[in-house]
């Protein structure tokens, strides 16, 4: 099984008729299931009493720094190195067009093996609990790189996914 090739690189396109008809990503129902996962992932570590990957004086206003680079800056040359850069060099080596990976449908070996390095990338900010919670999301940004063939809805996913990991440290930060 491959991915359709869209016709244009943000959207998923279609055939009817001999017309092509197209929706850009963020009108496609799976990216907003992904947004959906965000949240949920996120909550799902709530109630395991994880200690905290990062110190909990992370109540840095949205004007600083620290903010602008972990919640745009990161993501973007993230997706740029792992989506843009490894993952499609994994492709040619591998000699795939995004097929997907025998072991989990419609991941292709090249994201999983990108999401493999992505998380091992996050052992030296992070315990290896934290640093094997980004395999998931990894694995996400993966597939939809793959499935757009464009690295604009990984990196807004991520930029999501890093708001709401944000969003849950405060809070778990406040009720610690």
């Amino acid at each position: 099984m491959t991915f359709p090739k869209p016709a244009n690189t943000d959207s998923i396109s279609k055939n009817i008729f001999g017309l092509i008809i197209s929706r850009p990503f963020w009108q496609q129902n799976d990216f907003w299931l992904a947004c959906i996962a965000a949240i949920l992932l996120w909550l799902i570590f709530k109630p395991l009493n994880l200690p905290l990957p990062m110190p909990v004086n992370i109540g840095f206003s949205p004007l600083s720094s620290l903010f602008f680079l972990f919640i745009l800056v990161f993501p973007v040359l993230e997706e740029i190195v792992f989506r843009g850069l490894i993952q499609e060099s994994l492709h040619k080596l591998l000699n795939s067009e995004a097929k997907p990976c025998l072991i989990i449908s419609h991941i292709s070996g090249a994201n999983l093996l990108t999401s493999i390095f992505f998380a091992i990338s996050h052992l030296w900010a992070h315990s290896l609990t934290w640093a094997l919670a980004t395999l998931v999301p990894s694995l996400i940004f993966g597939y939809f790189k793959d499935q757009y063939q464009s690295l604009k809805p990984s990196i807004c996913l991520h930029i999501f996914y890093n708001v709401v990991f944000y969003l849950f440290l405060y809070h778990w930060s406040l009720t610690q």
